[in-house]
């Protein structure tokens, strides 16, 4: 490696980045590095960054990377907020050196591509089953060694933590959206491109960048029928939010100027204007949308060379689906799947494609989209999250974190190019983290899901509003309590009510107690979150109790007890939280808690019987496998059970002798 010219003095990029602040703070962190339990000396892991040879130094024969590795990224993100200024505010001069890190990580990536392998660390796991009282409840370890994707996903969220919003810079447009655009009704250039892209913006659900875009094409072109189109279109409902009656007056305005611009002679663009015409008709908002997916499905039938056209009807149909109503479901289904046999790397039609499968309850049909669908368009951040709703219903839980955490990144790079950063964030940021950090706890990734909650705090901070940072910031106190006790131990108070945050505190701090073996303090922690004022037909609140009272009974040896709680969690999680997949609202399926203190009985049948059911909707989790592994050993089923250990082995992130009955 140390002969690769991409890492040579010589080169431009070497000369820039040791220009820029970032380097720095990756440097710094390099000479600096502990291992991941904080017992090594310090030491340098590379060389420098001129030659790379201290990463195959390092490197095992097992083509497996030390987590020394790991910690230069995350480190180095922790570093950067000293740095750089705090996220969402102004950024100049900065912009191009994140954009030359960026380009820098990602190039440095494809070189540790040759060097790190995509396998998980296997270590030998120990039997389980006797009912007996522990004195801690052990924590979940990180693995001594991991894999590129997590460095991939750990610079994404570095980098996006450089990323910051330049005041009074315009939009641009940018590579990397994917596909969108038909042919208008215009001989500007520019009207085209900026429609064009307005089309690509909203299948990449950058709601407001799209309106911003097809204003400029209106404006380049003020005779434009389908500029003006396109403005009433982005204005509208989309398949996650509705509009109000203000804004539907707003674009009923765009479309009956569209109107007033049409020929006699565009029969395609005249039926697609008074479609949307009647979508806005005087009235509430969202009533006609069933009848404005099937005028546009009748128009993609009447244009069947005009992809783009099915794509739009396909999202115009599934938006009533939303709210329950799928009569448009299998209709867009058919719509999408003959587009994709024909243009497979469609991005927007992968994007509903992924939508409309999860709906229609086959989501891994969509897996060969979903594989491909972030490279096709790696500056959509929405397009690069979205194969992790594929990913998670196929118990690929790693790769649905890493998507995520480079959504983030491409989020970052898109403030950075002057697109909407919102507030505090970009529309869909917290949905990213929170399904993220959900997708590393499951797979066990240690060090990505305490990055998730550490830029969490950086993006929503304790001086923010309680109802802004709930839902994101609650999310990542699960991976706080199982491993970082220290820190859940720390989690203040929120200076607002908010449920979600007391709740989720509590928790934490309760399953971080029960790491030293404070039984009393978990109990009081699980009796506290019952004091917690909620809304009427919260279930989270109940499930949080409960799994943290059978945690307790575990740690103590009742697993009878334990059973009881699980079990009323795990019901609770399983009727009313059974369509929560958006990422699911409580954390992992706790029939698996179910499982494993049938497994701490001695019952390996009902263990097995409970592991299989618990894998039945959350297909391949690893701990799951590790109940179900020991169970079926537990009745003499040696290769059957060993084969499901090893399966586990292979899926689990962390150090799996870490992995203990009492924990899962």
């Amino acid at each position: 490696m140390g002969s690769d010219r991409r890492w040579s003095h010589g080169t431009q990029r070497q000369a820039a980045l040791r220009a820029s602040p970032l380097k720095n703070g990756f440097k710094r962190f390099v000479e600096n590095a502990r291992d991941a339990e904080g017992g090594m000396e310090r030491r340098r892991v590379f060389s420098g960054l001129d030659g790379g040879d201290g990463l195959a130094r390092h490197a095992d024969p097992g083509r497996k990377i030390d987590l020394r590795v790991f910690g230069i990224l995350a480190a180095a993100a922790a570093d950067l907020p000293a740095r750089l200024p705090a996220f969402g505010e102004g950024r100049s001069s900065r912009v191009s050196e994140t954009a030359l890190a960026f380009r820098f990580a990602i190039g440095s990536w494809r070189v540790l591509k040759r060097v790190v392998g995509a396998s998980a660390v296997l270590f030998a796991a120990c039997a389980t089953g006797s009912v007996t009282p522990a004195t801690t409840l052990p924590s979940l370890k990180a693995s001594a060694v991991s894999v590129e994707d997590t460095i991939r996903a750990l610079a994404a969220m570095c980098l996006a933590e450089g990323s910051k919003t330049p005041k009074g810079q315009t939009l641009t447009r940018e590579p990397g959206m994917g596909t969108g655009g038909f042919k208008i009704d215009s001989a500007s250039a520019d009207a085209q491109s900026w429609f064009d892209y307005g089309l690509q913006l909203s299948h990449s659900f950058y709601h407001e960048d799209a309106k911003r875009a097809m204003k400029a094409a209106a404006e380049a072109d003020p005779t434009c029928a389908m500029c003006a189109w396109g403005e009433a279109w982005t204005l509208g409902p989309t398949l996650n939010y509705q509009i109000d009656e203000a804004e539907r007056v707003a674009a009923r305005a765009a479309a009956d100027r569209a109107r007033t611009l049409v020929t006699p002679a565009d029969a395609r663009g005249l039926a697609l204007i008074e479609a949307i015409q009647a979508r806005y008709a005087e009235g509430k908002p969202g009533v006609s949308e069933p009848a404005f997916g099937k005028a546009m499905l009748a128009i993609a039938h009447a244009q069947p060379d005009e992809a783009e056209i099915a794509v739009l009807a396909s999202h115009a149909l599934l938006i009533p689906v939303r709210a329950d109503n799928e009569q448009g479901l299998k209709p867009a289904l058919a719509l999408l799947e003959s587009v994709l046999a024909k243009l497979p790397n469609d991005t927007g039609a992968i994007h509903y494609y992924i939508h409309a499968t999860e709906f229609d309850g086959r989501a891994e049909d969509a897996i060969a989209f979903a594989d491909r669908l972030g490279e096709l368009a790696p500056g959509a951040s929405h397009l690069v999250h979205m194969p992790a709703h594929t990913f998670f219903h196929a118990g690929r839980y790693q790769e649905a974190a890493v998507v995520n955490a480079e959504a983030i990144g491409a989020d970052g790079a898109w403030i950075a190019a002057g697109g909407d950063g919102g507030a505090p964030a970009p529309m869909y940021y917290a949905h990213n983290l929170a399904f993220g950090v959900t997708a590393a706890l499951m797979s066990g990734d240690r060090e990505l899901a305490l990055k998730y909650a550490s830029h969490a705090q950086l993006v929503w901070p304790e001086t923010m509003p309680a109802d802004r940072r709930g839902y994101p910031v609650s999310r990542t106190y699960a991976a706080l309590g199982r491993y970082a006790p220290d820190k859940a131990m720390t989690i203040p108070e929120a200076k607002e009510a908010n449920y979600r945050l007391s709740v989720y505190r509590h928790y934490a701090r309760g399953e971080a107690m029960l790491t030293s073996g404070d039984v009393a303090g978990a109990r009081a922690e699980a009796r506290a979150i019952g004091g917690v004022k909620h809304p009427a037909g919260e279930s989270e609140p109940m499930i949080a109790r409960n799994v943290l009272e059978g945690r307790i009974a575990m740690l103590e040896g009742n697993a009878a007890k334990a059973t009881r709680r699980f079990l009323a969690a795990a019901n609770e999680q399983e009727t009313k939280l059974a369509d929560s997949w958006d990422p699911p609202l409580w954390w992992y399926p706790v029939r698996r808690s179910v499982a494993a203190a049938h497994l701490k009985a001695g019952d390996f049948v009902r263990a097995e019987m409970e592991a299989k059911v618990s894998l039945s909707a959350w297909k391949h989790d690893p701990l799951a496998l590790w109940v179900l592994g020991k169970a079926q050993i537990g009745q003499g089923r040696m290769a059957e059970g060993g084969a499901r250990l090893d399966e586990a082995r292979r899926l689990w992130r962390g150090d799996f002798d870490s992995i203990s009955v009492e924990a899962i």
